[in-house]
């Protein structure tokens, strides 16, 4: 059949009104090019190609560069470290620009194809952010990647021109016949999968017939076979939990520094901080084989489970949630629980891990001040701030959050006669929950709570989630046949404060709320001159107030403010509580077997 000429071009017409932003029919392609000519001066220089783009009607485009990353709940504002910004048509003629905030460049021009181009300092390793030094290259694409709203849901590829003999490492796919050019389906995707560029060495396994790489820095003192069977071991049990992947391959980067705490989950990998004793001492290999454990498990939880806030994300502001206690405190339960299936921490180690735990809980001031709610829905203002009053005015939805996640895999398990556990509920949530799907909220996440459990939750989550009581830990851990034994050492004379040392000065780190020292007016930063008149350092000051007596007076000299004080301080005794979980004498059959499948070991 044949129709006349105007048909089609109103068939155009109508489908340039509903996709206004192709043109003739063709996707857009968007290209990321980023070189690292001179790595020591910390820039990447990033050049972005848009093609068969219509700007109509509005005749611009707005390019954008996120507030914050996944997995750090604060606002970063990496648009800071943007300089150099240009952009031109097809043609090269320049096209004028003006930015419209802080974080979003304003291109104008009805043209075909843009070509953007810029340069981003780099030289945030420890936060895992972005970073370009003389030995490696490390890039979270949402730190430096700037994107099109509009633009953000079509596929992109994205080539690298590595320093020297360079070479990548990320959880994008390659390209077929390129050496450096990778592929993504959306923005969020390569958001989601940075790139580590240098000399690492990465060496592969399989799990469940997915690919695994972990990218070792090149100077690292490790045992590779050990390593690599160690991480193999967390990695299948991690999978085989959920029973499904999301994933056809996973990536574990590591990179070098003084430090080896830190690590940040991502669609299909993971960055960890390492220093140069992480593979030779005992406990910080096993704190880094838990970190995996962590960091492996949030693939599920939070990148594909996520809460409503953040689903999808919005990197223009703020995402709000008070689920975060289930994103990163019940991820971090589920370090533990690991190392127990695993082996590599037995039952007497993990009791003496929770008792640490639940020191922490009973003796930190701001579980009496903050919610865990409230902590997860303001993360964005303090948790990550570090404020000076942070112990005692702010509770952690990662540590509290943790043991909140204890005692509810406790009480399921015990309501439920040792049929069910919070494996279920987590499971269930996943399925329930899928990636771009509209996310959960705490109410979906208790109504599966309650359905495992067989009767409301409504008390347990009132105390402990929006309330401030203090956590049963006795009750729960009496469900497995534990208990937990207090102790107190003799009063011994305090202060109450916390200190540390910068070179030869010393600083109070933290004061007690209803202290000698907080009574007396010592505040955080001052910094101690002497006591008595006697200049002293950390170990001597508390060795010099233990031999006083309750009720002594001692004169503090700081100094504040470039001013020299004077306080003086009535010493108060204080008894040392000693925290224990041990096995009761006279289990009965239930509390065995929740015992043995909870901690992986028979009674």
């Amino acid at each position: 059949m044949k129709y006349p000429l105007y048909s089609f071009v109103f068939i155009l017409l109508i489908y340039s009104y509903f996709f206004p932003n192709t043109v003739c029919g063709q996707d857009p392609k968007i290209t990321y090019t980023v070189s690292m000519p001179f790595p020591s001066n910390h820039l990447f220089e990033v050049e972005i190609s848009i093609e068969n783009y219509s700007s109509s009607p509005d005749n611009y485009i707005d390019l954008s560069l996120p507030a914050w990353r996944s997995g750090r709940y604060n606002i970063i504002n990496f648009s800071s470290g943007v300089q150099d910004f240009s952009a031109e048509d097809e043609t090269g003629s320049k096209l004028s620009w003006n930015k419209t905030d802080k974080d979003t460049w304003r291109v104008q021009g009805q043209v075909k194809n843009y070509k953007i181009k810029y340069k981003i300092f780099a030289n945030e390793f420890s936060i895992r952010t972005k970073g370009l030094n003389d030995e490696c290259g490390f890039i979270d694409a949402s730190a430096v990647f700037i994107y099109a709203e509009k633009l953000r849901s079509g596929p992109l590829e994205v080539k690298v021109i590595p320093y020297g003999s360079w070479h990548v490492t990320t959880g994008l796919d390659r390209v077929s016949g390129t050496e450096n050019t990778f592929s993504a389906r959306d923005y969020d995707y390569l958001a989601d999968c940075p790139l580590l560029i240098g000399d690492q060495k990465d060496y592969d396994f399989f799990v469940n017939d997915k690919k695994f790489v972990v990218s070792f820095p090149p100077d690292q003192v490790y045992d590779r076979e050990k390593v690599l069977n160690d991480i193999k071991n967390i990695s299948k049990a991690v999978c085989d939990f959920w029973g499904e992947t999301p994933f056809e391959h996973f990536t574990y980067m590591l990179i070098a520094g003084s430090f080896d705490y830190g690590a940040t989950e991502h669609l299909n990998s993971t960055v960890f901080s390492v220093s140069p004793i992480t593979f030779t001492n005992k406990d910080r290999y096993y704190t880094f084989l838990s970190n995996c454990a962590h960091e492996l498990f949030h693939t599920w939880n939070v990148k594909q489970l996520r809460p409503k806030e953040m689903d999808p994300y919005d990197f223009t502001k703020e995402n709000y949630s008070g689920e975060l206690w289930i994103a990163e405190g019940i991820t971090s339960y589920y370090e533990y629980v690991f190392m127990l299936k695993t082996g590599y921490l037995l039952p007497d180690k993990f009791f003496e891990a929770l008792s640490g735990n639940i020191k922490n809980d009973i003796e930190r001031p701001g579980n009496y001040v903050q919610s865990l709610y409230e902590s997860g829905f303001d993360a964005w203002i303090k948790h990550s701030g570090n404020a000076p009053n942070k112990f005692n005015a702010e509770t952690d939805f990662y540590k509290k959050g943790a043991n909140v996640g204890t005692l509810l895999d406790l009480e399921i398990r015990n309501s439920s006669e040792n049929k069910y556990s919070l494996n279920d509920v987590m499971v269930k949530m996943y399925k329930n929950f899928p990636l771009n799907q509209g996310g959960y909220t705490n109410e979906d996440f208790i109504k599966v709570c309650e359905e495992y459990n067989g009767k409301s939750l409504t008390a347990f989550f009132n105390k402990y989630l929006y309330g401030l009581d203090s956590l049963d830990w006795k009750k729960y851990l009496n469900y497995a046949g534990l208990d937990l034994i207090i102790t107190y050492d003799p009063a011994k004379p305090s202060i109450g404060i916390s200190t540390r040392e910068s070179g030869d000065r010393l600083y109070v780190s933290g004061i007690i709320p209803g202290s000698p020292a907080y009574e007396s007016g010592l505040d955080l930063n001052d910094e101690i001159i002497a006591l008595n008149g006697y200049k002293v350092r950390s170990s001597t000051l508390n060795s010099r107030i233990s031999d006083m007596q309750d009720g002594d007076e001692v004169k503090i000299t700081v100094m504040r403010d470039d001013k020299l004080r004077e306080f003086i301080v009535t010493l108060k005794g204080v008894e040392n509580a000693k925290y224990k979980v041990e096995k009761i004498t006279d289990p009965d059959e239930l509390q065995k077997k929740i015992y043995e499948k909870w901690v992986n070991s028979n009674w």
